[in-house]
């Protein structure tokens, strides 16, 4: 099986190829950072999954002209915007999947930001992942530890990874020719690997919440008291706008770790910053992870000092 539109990722298509329609598993989850490429790999999947030709997906039969115009009647995409994902819709995605495909030997449905299903969605999804269907399910997600154990014991695994620089900047060249050199050269190193951050970056420009992860960084390489004063402003900000400070720190730490691979304390930070993300998405205090942050950061460089 191949993902033609998936930029990069290797080892991804390396463990996606032994699988044809005949073995496909009846759920996966495919993880990654925001902007990595899941729902583009996703849709991939399922038109291989639908290809009526050789060596799908062959992007010329029936079934891969009707899923390239949007109009193909087994495949579904759920929460395509993002954000919390309705019980009701995983209720709905239940019901549809009892329902015999129309044309294809399955149906393929998608739940985009499958992590922030909260914990009665992902019942309901679980009820159809313990008995055959036919119907494909591929849950998108930042980290997969975001789902239950349950749901994730039903699945097989796949993760996406960061691309490298040149390529990022060969993606922007072709793509935001309208923006300076200089734009998308930062762009480029700030974007942690991510085409779609680096997209978004040009787009809608440095933020307020980049400013502040910025100095964050900044601030641990000053001192405890300087980390705890932004993450204590940090923790004023509103939890959506907390989600994104998290993610533009791991990207100024991921850039940091590579350039700089003596600060050994910058890869643990963006660990525990991953996992601060994953806590923003089930509604958790941005006041109290702030505190939690300095006073892990506070712990990490008063070990290492």
């Amino acid at each position: 099986m191949q993902v033609p539109r998936l930029l990069g990722n290797e080892r991804f298509k390396q463990a996606l190829a032994p699988f044809f329609k005949e073995n496909f598993p009846q759920a996966a989850i495919i993880e990654g950072a925001v902007g990595l490429g899941k729902k583009t790999a996703a849709f991939d999947i399922a038109q291989a999954l639908m290809c009526a030709g050789e060596a799908p997906p062959c992007g010329r039969c029936g079934p891969c002209v009707r899923m390239q115009a949007g109009s193909h009647p087994d495949y579904r995409l759920f929460n395509p915007e993002g954000g919390p994902v309705k019980v009701d819709d995983i209720r709905q995605a239940r019901r549809l999947s009892f329902i015999r495909p129309s044309e294809a030997a399955q149906k393929v449905f998608v739940v985009n930001d499958a992590g922030r299903m909260n914990v009665q969605a992902q019942n309901a999804l679980l009820k159809v992942l313990e008995e055959p269907r036919q119907t494909v399910f591929l849950l998108l997600c930042q980290q997969a530890e975001q789902l239950l154990e349950t749901v994730r014991s039903r699945c097989v695994r796949f993760r996406l990874e960061p691309l490298p620089e040149e390529e990022i900047r060969r993606q922007l060249e072709q793509r935001a020719p309208q923006d300076s050199p200089e734009d998308r050269e930062s762009a480029a190193v700030r974007c942690g690997g991510s085409l779609g951050q680096a997209l978004r970056r040009l787009e809608e420009g440095p933020g307020k919440t980049e400013e502040l992860a910025a100095r964050f960084i900044q601030s641990l390489e000053q001192s405890e008291l300087a980390a705890l004063k932004v993450c204590l402003e940090a923790g004023a900000l509103p939890r959506e706008e907390f989600g994104r400070f998290c993610d533009e720190s791991c990207l100024g730490l991921w850039e940091l770790a590579k350039k700089n691979p003596e600060k050994g304390w910058a890869l643990p930070v963006y660990d525990y910053l991953r996992r601060l993300r994953v806590r923003v998405e089930a509604n958790a205090s941005a006041s109290a992870m702030s505190g939690a942050l300095a006073a892990y950061c506070g712990g990490l460089l008063f070990a290492q000092s």
